[in-house]
């Protein structure tokens, strides 16, 4: 009993050696690629793999992450000066215009629902930086709907 305890210790001691061991790849001459940690005789071309899985070097996300694409830019600065800068394709113009109408939307729906929220009264709460729920008190609540009702003049015109 007591020898078989000891090869098994020794066996599970040299098992991580033999999943790190060398892999060769070559195809013989019946164009059968094969894999095997022994190398193929010398007069045969093959390939020596690590065994180790290479990652690439863009995590992917996760199941069920959402991934929020980073916003367009659209700048409203001087005119252009050149020639070349000054011509817009029309389609490109419409597809920004779609955007901003798009955010604008958003935006007003968002600030609806907010005035709503702040117009009903009751309860009302955020979660701070720590992640605990703090409760609006009446002066709170009248800043926030002064400022939910200058929003929705903001987005809702």
């Amino acid at each position: 009993m007591k020898k078989l305890l000891i090869l098994l210790a020794v066996a599970s001691l040299a098992l991580p050696l033999a999943a790190n061991a060398q892999i060769y790849k070559w195809k013989d001459k019946d164009g059968v690629t094969r894999y095997s940690d022994v190398p193929p005789p010398t007069n045969v071309p093959y390939k020596s793999l690590d065994g180790r899985k290479e990652v690439s070097a863009e995590p992917q996300p996760a199941a069920g992450e959402v991934v929020i694409p980073p916003a367009p830019v659209i700048a409203d600065g001087p005119p252009k000066t050149t020639r070349q800068e000054a011509v817009v394709d029309p389609k490109e113009e419409a597809r920004v215009k779609q955007e901003q109408e798009k955010v604008r939307k958003e935006n007003c729906a968002t600030a609806r629902s907010n005035l709503n929220t702040f117009q009903q009264g009751g309860r009302i709460s955020k979660m701070n930086e720590k992640g605990e729920r703090e409760y609006y008190d009446d002066a709170g609540i009248a800043k926030n709907l002064e400022q939910a009702k200058q929003d929705v003049a903001k987005y809702c015109n």
